[in-house]
């Protein structure tokens, strides 16, 4: 489905509707303190020697910044909001490698306490959307789109904001025309910890909660990140990048219910995060890797 022009939705979510929570600035949410998990970062992430993976998009937040040395990879300065950071775009990998801050703002749902969004785990400095981020960005979104397309990533279906009163919620009417779709997309997070470097995939430091027969039920966050490219196609100033929801707003979205599906809760967890205000590297990276058939040319 191609889509043109900014169209006023129809939708609402959260607090308000959600074209107005951009351009009226609304924000949803409670202050609340952060629980203990009483779980450390070792019993969950991914512990890597320095030097095993490269935070390449670390370091100096210039565009000369440590690179990997091969021809297909570049990098893209990002100057949002008076920010710096760097995105390293590798063809090979077919990933981007993209700086980011930790960012923490507690009046937000889902920061500090179970909260409902659509909004992004995942955005750009200066988006209407800014406060809701926990890893925030000055590369820009337009940036990023036209990298993960660079990188031979594919969005299948868009759905504008006119459509979005008709399509959203899961109901027995409910077909595949409802869903956004596009490439799947691993996100993971890379930082710096006591001299090594540390990975986890980004759902591991989000939790969920559900509601099964009338009782209330925390799980793993288990998402499908697709790539679709919406929120750049019609301009939506929401600087989100990676959401929840099956929100249209963004560019990558989790697409396991229909659009704005917004039934599940969601809550950061601040024991498995890196501190607040701390430089990460958060990789985008397709599902589709570059060496196709090799066990059978073995």
């Amino acid at each position: 489905m191609k889509i043109q022009g900014v169209k006023k939705p129809g939708c609402s979510c959260c607090s308000g509707n959600a074209f107005d929570n951009l351009t009226a600035g609304r924000t949803a949410g409670a202050a609340a303190q952060a629980s203990r998990s009483g779980l450390t970062r070792s019993d969950f992430l991914k512990t890597l020697a320095v030097g095993a993976l490269g935070l390449s998009a670390l370091g100096t937040g210039r565009a000369d910044a440590a690179v990997p040395a091969q021809a297909a990879t570049r990098v893209v300065q990002g100057n949002q909001g008076g920010k710096q950071d760097v995105m390293v775009l590798d063809a090979v990998a077919r990933e981007l490698r993209i700086s980011a801050t930790v960012t923490k703002d507690v009046t937000k749902p889902s920061v500090a306490d179970w909260g409902r969004r659509f909004q992004a785990f995942f955005g750009v400095w200066a988006g209407k959307m800014e406060g809701f981020f926990v890893f925030t960005t000055a590369v820009s979104r337009v940036d990023i789109d036209r990298a993960i397309q660079e990188i031979g990533i594919r969005s299948r279906r868009q759905i504008p904001m006119n459509e979005v009163e008709q399509r959203k919620g899961l109901k027995a009417t409910t077909t595949r025309d409802d869903y956004l779709d596009g490439d799947p997309i691993i996100c993971t997070i890379r930082f710096e910890k006591d001299g090594k470097i540390v990975e986890g995939a980004l759902e591991d430091f989000i939790m969920e909660k559900i509601e099964v027969e009338g009782k209330e039920v925390i799980k793993p966050y288990t998402p499908h990140f697709i790539y679709h490219g919406t929120g750049e196609a019609i301009h939506f100033p929401s600087g989100c990048i990676l959401c929840p929801s099956d929100c249209n707003g963004g560019i990558i979205t989790d697409n396991v219910l229909p659009l704005k599906t917004t039934v599940n809760y969601y809550k950061v967890d601040w024991e498995r995060m890196p501190p607040v205000g701390a430089k990460v590297e958060v990789v985008l990276k397709s599902i589709f890797g570059p060496a196709a058939l090799s066990s059978t040319k073995a």
